[in-house]
This record gives C-alpha cells, structure tokens and sequence, in this order.
C-alpha cells in the first residue's frame, strides 16, 4: 500500500516533536497490545431473531505517553478473516469500524500490509471519532484474508487527560465488525453485523497526555 504525503510529513513532524518539543521520558515509545474483543451479532433465521455470540482478536500500537497538541501514531492490526465453511462460500463488503482518541484531530493515515486479498480494493472513511476500514472482497471461505493494517496520524488533544482506542458499534444498525455472506447450502445472501458486547468492554490502547 502507497503512504500518503501527508502522512509523511506528519511523521517528519512527530519525530521531531517526540525528540525535542514533548519534555518527559518515553513519549515517543509506543507499545503493542493484543486483544480479543468479545462481539455480539444478530442475524435474522426463519423470521426469528438470534444473537450470536462472537470474538475477533486486534494488535493496536500506540505510544503509553504523549504531551499536548503533538503528533502521534496509531495502528490498528485486525486479525485475519477466514469465514467458516459451514456456513459461507464466500464473504464480501467487510467493515472494520474504530473509536479514534477522544478530541485528537486526524491528520493523515496509510494502510500498510495485507495479503490474500484478490481483487478487494480497500479505502478508509473518517466519521467523528471514528475511522471505518472498508475491504470489497470477495474472499473464500476457509481461508486467511488479511486486511492491511490502519495507521492513523493524530495532534493529541489540548488538554491532559488519558485517551484510549476500541471497536465502535452499539447494535446492529451501528456495526463495528461486518460482512456479507453468500450461504453454501441456501446460496440465499445475508449480513453479519457485530457490535462490541457491552457486558465486555474492551479497551484496544491507553495514552496518557501530558
């Protein structure tokens, strides 16, 4: 995937933020956290309603410290797709829905990586707070379909305060995980949405602005 040259510039700038500008120790060092992430995911069967209940795991890389209005980085790694046999022949119009640091301005992004992905074109959106990765698929079931990583460039907020990241999505109609799938026995085409369980809330990173 091509780095925009906004992102690059963005990431000139927060070198040299995070090297002179940002006066406490370890600001520009930036960790990686794993996490699974519990999803909750009504699908229609028969005219009846059922809940499944799901997981996808997530690498997310941010720094543990920034200072105010700098410039940080922020990716985030899904784990591969790979729709289950059973129930798919094949998954398309995938949906990864973020929640971005509250009150960090986007600057750039890039998406980096991936593999297996056919002839799926991959774009970003930006909503308030949130980044949304789109891949068209098609992608087989029964294999690994690694969408590319999402690096965000953001100016952290003004005022101090401690800024997290995790999967949006309140409900069915506010997905933060989705795709469409083509039954192998049916061949009939439904929508997966999935949307965090809030039972099991999961935080995908931590940064402390200073």
């Amino acid at each position: 995937m091509r780095t925009s040259r906004a992102l690059k510039r963005t990431l000139a700038v927060a070198a040299v933020v995070g090297t002179t500008a940002v006066g406490f120790s370890g600001s520009a060092v930036a960790a990686t956290t794993s996490s699974n992430v519990p999803l909750l995911c009504p699908v229609e069967y028969q005219g009846q309603t059922y809940v499944l209940n799901y997981a996808r795991d997530y690498k997310v890389t941010a720094p543990a410290n920034v200072g105010r209005n700098s410039v940080f980085t922020v990716s985030f790694d899904p784990a591969p797709i790979n729709p289950r046999t059973e129930f798919n022949t094949k998954v398309w119009d995938v949906k990864f829905v973020y929640n971005l640091p509250a009150g960090a301005k986007v600057l750039g992004y890039s998406l980096v990586g991936g593999s297996n992905l056919g002839n799926s074109k991959q774009t970003v959106e930006f909503e308030p707070g949130r980044a949304i990765v789109k891949a068209t698929g098609p992608f087989k079931a029964g294999e690994d379909a690694d969408v590319p990583t999402l690096k965000v460039a953001l100016r952290a907020p003004s005022a101090p305060g401690e800024v997290t990241t995790s999967i949006a999505g309140t409900s069915a109609a506010d997905p933060g995980f989705r795709w469409t799938a083509e039954d192998p026995t049916t061949f009939e085409v439904g929508t997966l949405p999935c949307y965090p369980d809030p039972a099991k809330p999961v935080v995908l990173s931590k940064t402390q602005v200073h």
